[in-house]
C-alpha cells in the first residue's frame, strides 16, 4: 500500500494530467448485441472515480470503455435546475477542505486543485453567517451546548484511547459522559442533537453505528474552508471530467462479471457482452452490499468481509423554494435541533443564499430512511418540514413553497444509499481490503475504498488515481514512449521530483511504522 502511495505521488507530481479530449457518449439503443466488444480496460460506473480513471488512462493511450447504468454521468453527483434557474445539488455539494493531509500525501485537496485548473467559481459559508438555533432555551445557551460538545469529544478521545471500551460508538460514550456530568434529560438530548448534526448527519448514520475512535483519528484535523460551486452546481466537475472520456456507454446495467479466465467477461441486462484485460469496479458500496452484480467466481471471503463490515449511510435532501425570502436573507443558514416526529425522521433546516433564490434545504440521515418509504410519503414529510419551520418562526406566516425537490439515493437501485462511514464492526484494514485487486485484473475504486478520505468526493478522485497508477506502473500498461525523457529540462524536473518523492516516501514510511 505504501508503494502505491509513493507511485501515486510520482505520477501526479510529474504532470501526468494532460489536455482533455472531447467525450463520446453512446446510449444503449446505439449498441449492437451480435458480438463481444473488447477493450484493454473496462470501467464500471461513471461517477467521479470512473470518469477520472478513464480520463487519465486515455491520456496515456490506453483503450478504455466506461459502462454507466443511468442515462447520465456523475454518479452520486447530481445537480438539477429549478424552474427559476437555481442550481440544486441533490448529491455531493461541498469540496470538503481546500488543504490536503499528511496521510494522503497531498498539500491541497486535489478536487479543489481541479476546480482552480478549469476555473470553476466557488463560494463559501462561515460561522459569521449563522442566523440562529431553534428553539431557544432559558435553561442553557448555545455557548453552553458548544462547551459540552467540546468536553464530550475530549472525553471520547480519553475513553477510546486504548480501544478497551466494550462499545466505541458515539452514542454509548455520550451516555457515559452525560452520567458523569449528571445531565438532565434536556441537557443530554440537546447534546445528542448537536452531536447528531455535526457527526451522524454528516456520516449518514446513527450515533450508535459510528466508531468514535476511528472517526476522531481521521477527522480531527481542520482542512480549511469547505466551498460549494456557486452557480453551476457540483456536477460542473463531473461534466469537465466527462469531456476527457472518449467512450462512455449509458444505460448499460452490469449484471455479471466472470473473471475465471485471463480475459474478463462482463454482461449487461440488455444482452451486451464486454471483454477486457482489466476491469475497474467503481460502483457504490451499497450496490456491492446488495449483490446486484454477480461475480464468478464469487469474490474472495476477505473481500466480502470488508464489503459487509464497512458502513454505508443514508443521507437525503429536500429543497423548498420561495419567490421571496421571509427570513433575514443576508444570512446563509439557520438550524433546528434534530427532532423525532411522527415519521421517525430527523431533519435539520438550513437556508442557501448561493442558490440565487430563497430556499431551505432539509437533510435526513440514518438507518430510519432505509425503513421508510421515502417517495410514497413525500407530502407527509414536506408538511412536517413546513410545520417545523412555522414553529421556528411563530411570528411569521410562512408562505407555501413554490417548488419542492427531493433526493432519493436510498431507493435508487444504482446506489442503494449515499456514502460510506466507519462502522463499529469495521476492521482497521477493511478500506484497504476493499481497494485490493482480485487476481491482479479485477480492480476496485470509489470513496469507500479510501482509508483517509472515505465518504468524500475527493476520496473518490484519489482512488481513481491510485488504480490508474496501479495499472500503468504495477501492471505495466504505460506505453514505453511515455517513459523516456525527451529533454534536459525533463531530466532536471525528474531529478527534483525524485528527491521530493524520496523525502515524502520516508515520511510515509514513518507514518506506516507508527
Amino acid at each position: 500500500m505504501l508503494i502505491l502511495k509513493v507511485l501515486s505521488f510520482f505520477m501526479l507530481i510529474c504532470g501526468y494530467v494532460l489536455q482533455q479530449t472531447h467525450s463520446h457518449i453512446r446510449h444503449s439503443a446505439e449498441l449492437k448485441s451480435s458480438h463481444t466488444t473488447s477493450t484493454k480496460v473496462l470501467i464500471i460506473g461513471a461517477g467521479i472515480s470512473g470518469l477520472e480513471a478513464a480520463r487519465l488512462l486515455e491520456q496515456k493511450g490506453i483503450e478504455t470503455i466506461v459502462l454507466e447504468a443511468q442515462n447520465r454521468t456523475g454518479g452520486r453527483v447530481y445537480s438539477r435546475r429549478s424552474k427559476h434557474g437555481s442550481m440544486l445539488d441533490m448529491g455531493a455539494r461541498y469540496i470538503h477542505g481546500t488543504r490536503g493531509s499528511i496521510p494522503s500525501g497531498f498539500l491541497t485537496n486535489p478536487l479543489w486543485d481541479y476546480t482552480q485548473q478549469v476555473n470553476i467559481p466557488l463560494c463559501t459559508t462561515g460561522d459569521h453567517n449563522f442566523l440562529g438555533l431553534y428553539p431557544p432555551s432559558d435553561k442553557f445557551t448555545l455557548a453552553d451546548v458548544q462547551r459540552w460538545y467540546d468536553e464530550y469529544l475530549t472525553f471520547v478521545r480519553e475513553e477510546t484511547r486504548f480501544a478497551s471500551s466494550p462499545n466505541n460508538s458515539f452514542a454509548y460514550n455520550l451516555d457515559l459522559f452525560s452520567q458523569q456530568k449528571n445531565f438532565t434529560s434536556d441537557q443530554r438530548d440537546v447534546l445528542y442533537d448537536l452531536t447528531f448534526f455535526i457527526i451522524a448527519d454528516r456520516e449518514g448514520a446513527e450515533l450508535e453505528a459510528i466508531d468514535a475512535k476511528s472517526y476522531l483519528d481521521i477527522t480531527s484535523i481542520n482542512y480549511g474552508e469547505e466551498p460549494v460551486i456557486c452557480d453551476t452546481g457540483f456536477m460542473t466537475i463531473t461534466n469537465h471530467l466527462t469531456k476527457g472520456c472518449k467512450d462512455i456507454r449509458l444505460k448499460q446495467i452490469v449484471s455479471k462479471v466472470n473473471y475465471t479466465n485471463t480475459l474478463i467477461d462482463v454482461w449487461t441486462t440488455d444482452g451486451q457482452v464486454y471483454r477486457a484485460d482489466y476491469v475497474l469496479v467503481t460502483v457504490s458500496l451499497g450496490v456491492l452490499k446488495s449483490n446486484a452484480i454477480e461475480f464468478y467466481p464469487s469474490l474472495p471471503q476477505w473481500k466480502l468481509n470488508a464489503i459487509n463490515r464497512v458502513g454505508f449511510g443514508y443521507y437525503e435532501k429536500i429543497y423548498l423554494l420561495w419567490e421571496q425570502p421571509w427570513w433575514n436573507f443576508t444570512n446563509f443558514y439557520f438550524f433546528r435541533p434534530a427532532s423525532i416526529n411522527s415519521t421517525g425522521l430527523r431533519f435539520w433546516v438550513s437556508a442557501n443564499k448561493w442558490n440565487g433564490i430563497p430556499s431551505v434545504m432539509c437533510t435526513f440521515s440514518g438507518k430510519v430512511i432505509s425503513l421508510f418509504k421515502w417517495k410514497e410519503n413525500e407530502n407527509t414529510i414536506v408538511q412536517e418540514i413546513q410545520d417545523s419551520i412555522q414553529k421556528m418562526f411563530p411570528q411569521i406566516a410562512i408562505p407555501t413553497p413554490t417548488e419542492i425537490y427531493m433526493s432519493n439515493w436510498n431507493e435508487d437501485v444504482y446506489f442503494r444509499g449515499s456514502y460510506s462511514f466507519i462502522s463499529i464492526d469495521q476492521k482497521p484494514d477493511d478500506p484497504f481490503r476493499l481497494s485490493e485487486p482480485v487476481e491482479n485484473r479485477l480492480l476496485f475504486a470509489g470513496e469507500a475504498t479510501s482509508s483517509d478520505n472515505y465518504g468524500y468526493s475527493h476520496g473518490a478522485l484519489l482512488t481513481a488515481r491510485r488504480e490508474v497508477t496501479r495499472l500503468l506502473y504495477v501492471y505495466n500498461l504505460l506505453p514505453k514512449q511515455n517513459i523516456i525523457a525527451t529533454s534536459e529540462s525533463t531530466k532536471t524536473t525528474s531529478t527534483n521530483t525524485f528527491l521530493l518523492v524520496t523525502f515524502l516516501s520516508f515520511q510515509l514510511l514513518i507514518v506506516e511504522l507508527e
